[in-house]
């Protein structure tokens, strides 16, 4: 192992996903020197794996659906108290007796409880049903 050889670990180390191509401009060699190098140094377990360095992001909403039943008498006011929280992004009146369906977006876990206890419940004329949360999104 050469000096070229320590910079390309360096790279990759801070990078995985850096190109053999990006790689060869900056250690100053062929492509095809760099893929040989890297091949060497994978056949000599000197790399051992190519990996991901993975953290969930703090700043990933969390989405959830809540069926409310209403009291229809008092719709027009609890949909307007609905509108008025911001974390409530989607109101849908259901067809029959159904209800209303709520998605939801919240920053964490720890900010759904007080939506649910000092918003939401805090209105008069519904009854929380049922909480879901949204764990995949697929269209």
């Amino acid at each position: 192992m050469d000096i070229i050889d320590l910079k390309i670990l360096d790279l990759l180390k801070e990078n995985g996903r850096i190109s053999y191509n990006n790689i060869s401009k900056i250690v100053k060699k062929t492509e095809a020197t760099v893929r040989r190098r890297v091949k060497k140094l994978v056949d000599e377990g000197i790399i051992k794996k190519f990996t991901i360095d993975y953290e969930i992001d703090s700043k990933q909403k969390l989405y959830a659906t809540i069926k409310i039943e209403p009291d229809f008498k008092d719709i027009k006011r609890i949909l307007k108290e609905l509108s008025n929280i911001d974390e409530i992004s989607n109101i849908w009146r259901l067809s029959g007796d159904c209800g209303l369906l709520l998605k939801v977006d919240v920053d964490s876990i720890e900010k759904f409880n007080p939506l649910i206890e000092d918003k939401i419940s805090q209105i008069n004329g519904i009854k929380i049903i049922e909480t879901c949360f949204i764990t995949d999104i697929i269209k």
